[in-house]
């Protein structure tokens, strides 16, 4: 759907995305109907439809949020090394841990990916310096290794109540690819 710079338009999107995401606090993925998330919202199905046309389509909002934060906080950073890069990820997904959960219990893990691995491939781009002796198709290849790496690895850190720190994960990654 179209974005919006219309101020109106732009408070209800957020009611949508904010009732659906205290929906997922309680309610599995696969339960959560339109007819819940608009009584949630407060808004009417026709709102609704005017800004999304499904659940998934919620999620790949909240996504590319999440994505646009990551990217935010990477450009951020001056001059990073591989280990900072990778903590500051991290430390980003940690403190969006309520996205994770969405995903992980909701088992929309194979919609995710497909979705997470087209943003996150434009994303990792920071790692370049960090892989110059890689040619262009190596570093493609590479990409694809971590997003998918990267993809199990908050997977599983979240399934275990972010158990490890993002600077031990951080240094671990950093020394396996060195």
């Amino acid at each position: 759907m179209q974005e919006t710079a219309n101020p109106i338009a732009l408070r209800y999107r957020r009611m949508i995305l904010d009732a659906f995401a205290a929906l997922t606090r309680t309610t599995p993925y696969g339960e959560i109907t339109i007819l819940r998330i608009v009584q949630e919202a407060d808004v009417s199905r026709q709102t609704f439809y005017r800004h999304f046309r499904s659940k998934d389509e919620i999620l790949a909002a909240m996504l590319q949020r999440i994505a646009d934060g990551v990217t935010e906080r990477l450009q951020s950073l001056q001059q990073p090394t591989r280990r900072e890069i990778f903590a500051t990820y991290l430390s980003f997904w940690r403190e969006n841990a309520d996205f994770l959960r969405i995903v992980c219990e909701g088992h929309v893990e194979s919609w995710l990916i497909a979705r997470y691995g087209e943003i996150m491939c434009e994303k990792l781009d920071i790692l370049r310096p960090h892989f110059a002796a890689l040619s262009e198709r190596e570093f493609d290849l590479m990409k694809s290794f971590l997003i998918g790496g990267l993809y199990q690895l908050k997977a599983d850190w979240y399934a275990q109540g972010f158990e490890e720190e993002p600077d031990f994960l951080a240094a671990l990654l950093d020394k396996t690819l060195a």
